[in-house]
């Protein structure tokens, strides 16, 4: 199966931006980021030493709705605690990202935007790298679901993961601590435990992210991948000074 794809700096008007699409959904996610900037009439929502972070998620078909308004609160908790806000320029000043979904299955009203999250999550990172924020560290994630005879299967789209007993949503950072778990329907804790174990192997590799990652995915883990797309660009950027040496 063809492993997603990735490209930073897409966009001329906004500081930082990237594309993430994954095959395996169909999500194609392009994000934009504008930082630090003014936030005029939000004065009372600055924070006086540090950034305040806005995440706006921008359906492609239809106007955001509750769902949107959720999954948003989700990112901010998971992309706003990487931000250094209180670097030099980033405090009483704001970071605003904008995720628009431009491809994929349409998520229904009342539907679980788990399945989106993952996509959105890289999005925002790569976007946020792009724009050169300062960031303590960088994020992997994994979507998993549950099927009713226990298989454990990874990226299903809206319609699939109608059907499964459970889904989840785990995010690690790049030296493999857990930063997010968000989950749906009925499991139990050893169920959970090996939802867990299988997203790190995704997002980190069984070896140092080196190793492939299973079910025909990417020969490299997330993490890896999130790591290769910013080098490419920072030498894509740089390769007339490299070629100067």
């Amino acid at each position: 199966m063809v492993g997603p794809t990735a490209s930073l700096s897409v966009l001329s008007r906004a500081d930082g931006s990237a594309s993430y699409k994954c095959p395996a959904t169909g999500y194609n996610i392009l994000g934009a980021v504008n930082g630090p900037v003014e936030l005029p009439g939000r004065r009372d929502a600055l924070k006086p030493e540090d950034a305040t972070v806005e995440i706006f998620i921008k359906p492609g078909t239809t106007t955001g709705g509750v769902g949107e308004r959720a999954t948003e609160t989700i990112l901010k908790s998971v992309l706003g605690n990487l931000v250094l806000g209180r670097e030099k320029g980033f405090p009483r000043r704001g970071v605003v990202l904008t995720l628009n979904i431009v491809g994929g299955e349409n998520v229904e009203r009342g539907d679980s935007y788990l399945t989106l999250l993952p996509a959105l999550l890289h999005a925002g990172l790569l976007a946020m790298i792009s724009a050169s924020i300062p960031l303590s560290m960088t994020l992997s994630a994994a979507l998993l679901g549950v099927t009713t005879s226990g298989d454990i299967v990874q990226n299903p789209g809206p319609a699939a993961a109608k059907s499964v007993v459970s889904l989840h949503v785990l995010a690690f950072s790049s030296k493999g601590h857990l930063l997010l778990n968000e989950s749906r329907g009925r499991f139990d804790f050893d169920t959970w435990e090996l939802v867990r174990a299988r997203a790190l192997s995704i997002c980190q590799g069984a070896h140092d992210g080196d190793v492939a990652m299973g079910e025909g995915e990417n020969a490299a883990s997330v993490n890896a991948f999130i790591r290769e797309t910013a080098e490419d660009q920072i030498y894509s950027d740089y390769a007339h000074k490299l070629d100067s040496i």
